[in-house]
């Protein structure tokens, strides 16, 4: 009655178990979940649709005509001539403005617009800036989903290094169980010890406790993956494997020198959306409307002007030169650091491109080992159903077996962590 409880127990601690990792989950769920989950990019995303607005912005005030309204009222009165506050003719005694300035006020009610001419170059500089701004945001964007798919495979890789042992538990306690009914009933023959059906009962219960610990490994690394990616989800689930694949194409430019690259081009823009200020500016400009400096008459002051306005930079104390040299200053900089980042780069991709290739062989010879112990295991498990092998030699290849076994399977997550790590570097 005993025997059949503890097995029973097994049976049902193991339903459970298996019961709770029948949804299954991918990387890419995984990767799709925590981008959207990412506050950087979704504030990168916004300053990239504020600087495409800007485009129009800054054509506009460059290039579009202007019209405003404009409107004054000033009241400059005379004191001390002949009792008159405004006059056309004040006497010479009079205090206030000089009738040549404002003859005693000005009303003004006029129709305004001014048309910036001849400025091509400098819209243009304005233009490129703001898209090299764009391309900055742009690449960070890419280099943030990088980052973020490196990082999250790493945890993944983690999390199903946790699940392969997981289910090496199981597989094993499901051949522990269908042993032990064989054992049971070559025990009731006569053919087994007592003793070594015991034995085998015991490995059995020993390994479900086991295999409730892996559960709660298991189940740690998941939930901190979930975390993560911003899902709340404490359900049990099994994830898909992950084997990443190696990319050696080489990229045009490395996500990792962009920058340097961007910074370096920013310099050269800034200087010349710097020297806009020294080219010719010239606008046309006209009003029409009210315009009088005194109020008898007003309604006969109505009108229309025109001009053109140019102004041009003749010294700026060396401002022009100052400014050229810093941004030669930034540019050494960024070419500096440019050069610095691509050894870091070639170094990190050869050391793993290399850690890789040692793995490979390693991985060659444990599966063919593995292969060997397998055809080994099947032998015992023959030998067992016929009496013909102690419990105790079983019961140690079967350690052996499972040893070698999640050995393997951890080297192969180990190679999909280098391979993640190198086309990270790769990018």
């Amino acid at each position: 009655m005993k025997i059949r409880f503890t097995i029973t127990t097994c049976l049902i601690l193991f339903a459970f178990i298996s019961n709770k990792v029948n949804a299954q989950l991918s990387f890419s769920d995984f990767f799709e979940k925590v981008k959207s989950q990412s506050t950087e990019l979704v504030s990168l995303e916004a300053s990239k649709t504020f600087l495409e607005l800007e485009a129009s912005r800054i054509k506009a005030e460059n290039s579009a005509p202007k019209a405003y309204l404009s409107s004054e009222l000033l009241f400059a009165p005379y004191f001390n001539s002949d009792g008159e506050i405004i006059s056309t003719n004040p006497q010479n005694s009079a205090i206030g403005y000089d009738v040549g300035v404002t003859n005693g006020g000005l009303y003004s009610f006029l129709f305004n617009t001014e048309i910036p001419v001849f400025n091509h170059k400098q819209l243009n500089n304005l233009l490129e800036q703001n898209t090299l701004e764009i391309t900055k945001i742009e690449s960070r964007i890419n280099a943030i989903s990088v980052e973020l798919k490196h990082t999250l495979a790493l945890q993944y890789l983690d999390a199903l290094s946790s699940q392969v042992e997981f289910q090496n538990l199981q597989e094993n306690l499901i051949l522990l169980k269908k042993q032990l009914v064989v054992a049971r009933s070559l025990t009731e023959h006569g053919l087994f010890r007592y003793v070594d059906y015991r034995l085998l009962q015991t490995a059995c219960i020993s390994d479900s406790i086991n295999l409730e610990n892996s559960e709660a490994a298991f189940r740690l690394k998941l939930n901190q993956m979930m975390a993560t990616c911003g899902i709340t989800d404490t359900s049990m689930y099994q994830i898909n494997g992950f084997e990443p694949v190696l990319n050696q194409e080489l990229t045009d430019s490395s996500i990792f020198i962009q920058s340097y690259i961007q910074d370096s081009l920013s310099a050269v823009i800034q200087q010349k959306v710097f020297e806009n200020q020294y080219k010719p500016q010239v606008k046309i400009y006209a009003n029409t409307g009210l315009n009088s400096t005194s109020i008898p008459y007003m309604g006969n002051h109505i009108g229309m002007s025109a001009g053109v306005q140019l102004t041009y930079t003749l010294f700026d104390g060396r401002q022009k030169e100052i400014n050229r040299q810093q941004q030669l200053v930034l540019m050494n900089q960024a070419s500096r650091e440019k050069e610095i980042k691509q050894f870091e780069v070639q170094n990190q991709k050869a050391s793993y491109f290399n850690a890789i290739q040692s793995l490979n062989s390693s991985i060659g010879k444990e599966e063919k080992l593995q292969k060997d112990y397998e055809e080994i295991l099947s032998i015992y498990n023959d030998e067992l159903q016929n009496a013909q092998v102690g419990i105790m030699d079983y019961l140690n290849f079967l350690q052996l077996f499972n040893q070698n076994k999640l050995t393997l399977e951890n080297h192969k997550i180990e190679r999909s962590k280098l391979i993640v790590e190198y086309n990270y570097w790769n990018n």
